[in-house]
């Protein structure tokens, strides 16, 4: 299974988006997490959310579309996304990249989960919505 290119654009967009307002809802409103004031932290973070994070999301849901991965493998597939970006939230924080205020595992947690109800639901959408097209079988 493939993901078409617009399919592929559109989705990263979308990803990329929700990141940056959940990053401006978390850091800059409710400054939950507070970011080390250097230039190099602004880029390293920003390509974390440009690049990995979506690369992330891209890989779980080409998982998601196999058809030769089982459901067992799916959902151990999906543990580890949330165990990557959750990991990646501390390593960055034990790095001293950010500095956690009120923010714990659980709230870490809860806006991967967002995240995830956020892509599948996009993907699921768009997915049918393409079919409907003609544009993917």
């Amino acid at each position: 299974n493939y993901f078409h290119s617009t399919e592929l654009v559109t989705f990263w967009l979308f990803i990329s988006s929700m990141l940056f307002i959940f990053s401006n809802i978390i850091e800059l409103n409710y400054k939950w997490i507070r970011l080390n004031n250097e230039i190099t932290v602004f880029w390293i973070l920003t390509i974390i959310r440009l690049i990995v994070i979506p690369c992330l999301c891209v890989w779980l849901l080409l998982i998601y579309s196999s058809k030769e991965i089982n459901r067992t493998i799916k959902m151990i597939c999906t543990g580890l996304w949330f165990v990557l970006l959750i990991g990646l939230q501390f390593l960055l924080k034990t790095l001293n990249l950010i500095q956690f205020k009120q923010w714990n595992f659980y709230f870490s947690f809860v806006e991967w989960l967002i995240l995830w109800f956020l892509a599948v639901g996009y993907w699921s959408t768009f997915r049918v919505l393409l079919k409907k097209e003609g544009v993917i079988e």
